[in-house]
């Protein structure tokens, strides 16, 4: 788990914040690639989950889940 004590996501991004090249930085700073890259590896390669919780003025938690995998599950 991973929590900031930040100003928080709005409502009408957080549904975006995964996807490719989408950024809110309004500067030329940003490509939007950072949370795309991490969906693909946690969610989409490793079968894990990421939970975001955001509040404005308060902060945000972003929760990732991996699978367990036993030694020898992997191998097949």
């Amino acid at each position: 788990m991973i929590t900031d004590t930040g100003k928080g996501i709005p409502e009408d991004v957080l549904p975006h914040i995964f996807e490719p090249f989408f950024t809110s930085k309004t500067s030329e700073k940003s490509v939007g690639m950072g949370l795309a890259v991490v969906y693909g590896i946690i969610v989409q390669q490793h079968g894990g989950s990421i939970e975001v919780r955001s509040a404005l003025d308060q902060g945000t938690t972003f929760t990732v889940t991996l699978p367990r995998v036993t030694p020898g599950q992997g191998d097949q």
